[in-house]
């Protein structure tokens, strides 16, 4: 009977495990995109990355948006802004615009 409990226990940290491997690839395919785009929003603002961080994921929770789609979003929409090919346009406020741009498509109807 033990031999089948502690089966059982093995079964379940095994799932646990690959459950947590799993969110952790997750997690590190969609760090690229947020580390550009805080990037991205401390070259418009001029501020550091702890406070584009903070600016990102207030804009996030603000709209009820996940932190790596606002951050495509505003990849995305820096890259489509007028100007030169490649080079997008200064912007006043990188997080005005995300925001803007959230709730045109994410916000709930």
């Amino acid at each position: 009977m033990q031999h089948a409990t502690r089966a059982a226990q093995d079964q379940d940290e095994l799932e646990t495990l690959r459950t947590e491997v799993a969110q952790l690839r997750t997690a590190l395919s969609r760090r690229p995109v947020i580390d550009m785009a805080k990037g991205a929003i401390m070259a418009i603002m001029h501020c550091d990355e702890d406070t584009a961080f903070r600016q990102l994921s207030a804009v996030s929770q603000q709209h009820n948006v996940k932190l790596h789609t606002l951050a495509g979003a505003l990849l995305g929409d820096l890259t489509r802004a007028p100007g030169a090919p490649g080079a997008p346009a200064p912007r006043a406020e990188a997080v005005s615009e995300a925001d803007r741009l959230v709730q045109r498509h994410w916000t709930r109807r």
